[in-house]
């Protein structure tokens, strides 16, 4: 089965993308607030989206052109969600490249969240905010990361039931 993916232009240089996406002031103004962590290869970044919660260790870091984790710990809390840590295991993992001009092409693709996953639906839902989420950090000087107005995941088990039962079959 495919894993998720997302392709992007930002108007953005790729080593601005990429601090983005390994500091904590960057990760904060684009995922989630409530983030930790050793942002080093090995190290662990644990995101926190209300209940839930997301352990990401660091599998690669190539500066300007390579973001990899691996997740190693996961709970969602969504009450339509049977599966609590489907993440675990697999891998998100955000490539740059270049596009001139100021900006990147970003290829974003979770190895392993595939749509037989059940939590797959609110995921879609949850990386194409987030993404977006990510263009308007760098472009705009602010995202709209987890608690923001219009998260669409994670916020709550109400709110995601519903998101749930709204996804084709």
């Amino acid at each position: 089965m495919k894993n998720y993916q997302h392709s992007l232009t930002i108007a953005a240089t790729p080593a601005a993308v990429y601090a983005a996406l390994t500091t904590t002031k960057g990760l904060r103004g684009w995922w989630t607030p409530d983030c930790e962590g050793a942002m080093e290869v090995g190290g662990t970044i644990h995101f926190r989206f209300g209940a839930s919660h997301k352990d990401m260790r660091i599998e690669r870091l190539e500066p300007g052109r390579e973001v990899r984790w691996e997740c190693t710990r996961a709970h969602i809390a969504a009450d339509s969600i049977a599966s609590k840590d489907e993440w675990v295991g697999t891998q998100p993992v955000f490539r740059m490249s270049d596009a001139g001009q100021g900006r990147t092409r970003l290829d974003f693709e979770h190895i392993g969240l595939v749509p037989s996953l059940e939590c797959y639906g609110l995921c879609y839902k949850g990386w194409q905010h987030f993404m977006g989420s990510l263009q308007q950090y760098l472009e705009a000087g602010a995202g709209t990361p987890f608690g923001a107005d219009s998260t669409p995941c994670h916020a709550s088990t109400e709110k995601n039931a519903a998101m749930e039962r709204s996804q084709p079959a």
